[in-house]
């Protein structure tokens, strides 16, 4: 084997080792970026959990006090219709007093 292709072998020799040292840098880069992405979107999951369960909490609550006052007012229906019906006895009452005197 010549010594100038020796050379070109020996230059193209380092250049792939040169280009292998390249690759595994860029190697160890890209895994350092695909651990940073996993803990984002472990993070992420985590936040659109809590918001997730933000918002449960808050429509049942909104729900529980809608209930509560659906409860009250059905109370206050109650007691109203309770209050007119002593009101209709009372005017029957009244009128068949009158039509007696």
């Amino acid at each position: 084997m010549s010594e100038e292709r020796f050379d070109r072998l020996e230059n193209q020799l380092t250049q792939v080792i040169q280009a292998i040292g390249t690759m595994q840098q860029n190697m160890g880069a890209m895994n350092q970026n695909i651990d940073a992405l996993r803990e984002d979107v472990i993070a992420l999951r985590h936040r659109i959990d809590s918001v997730e369960g933000s918002q449960q909490m808050i429509i049942r609550e909104g729900f529980q006090s809608l209930m509560s006052y659906n409860d009250d007012l059905n109370y206050e229906l109650s007691d109203a219709t309770r209050q007119n019906r002593l009101l209709k006895r009372r005017v029957i009452r009244l009128e068949r007093k009158e039509k007696e005197d």
